[in-house]
């Protein structure tokens, strides 16, 4: 089933507001809602580096609903999430198996990290206009 690379754009925007509001709403509260999940640490944690993470997730939140206005326009910052996300997920799993006591990550933020990379990257809206984005009509010969 194709996919109108409009729908697709329109489904992209949507999900960048939804993980914003997600990021602005939920974040602040991961470390204490599943401290085994998201807080390095756990039980004792380090509060100057959460309320970092929290920060820079935040800010991140913000400019993902922002750019949802014109995700062409402003791939960058869906450039950016893709990278870091990829890149904070592969640290976080090394230093899962690496660290005593760490494990549960590998069921909480790392994978939500990798989630997050791999729908960026299937909407991205560089494939979306090129048409080799989900519903692409485009076949490998063309």
């Amino acid at each position: 089933m194709s996919m109108a690379p409009e729908t697709a754009m329109k489904r992209l925007s949507i999900f960048m507001v939804f993980l914003g509001a997600a990021l602005i709403l939920t974040i602040p509260f991961a470390f204490e809602v599943w401290p085994a999940g998201f807080r390095w640490g756990h039980p004792h944690g380090h509060a100057p580096y959460e309320r970092m993470i929290i920060s820079i997730y935040v800010s991140l939140g913000i400019c993902m609903i922002v750019a949802s206005r014109d995700p062409l326009k402003n791939a960058i910052i869906i450039d950016f999430a893709i990278l870091s996300s990829i890149l904070h997920g592969g640290v976080m799993t090394y230093d899962s198996f690496a660290q005593d006591g760490e494990l549960m990550h590998m069921l909480g933020d790392v994978p939500l990290l990798f989630a997050v990379a791999a729908l960026l990257w299937f909407y991205h809206p560089r494939r979306l206009v090129r048409g080799d984005g989900p519903g692409s009509t485009r076949t490998t010969t063309d």
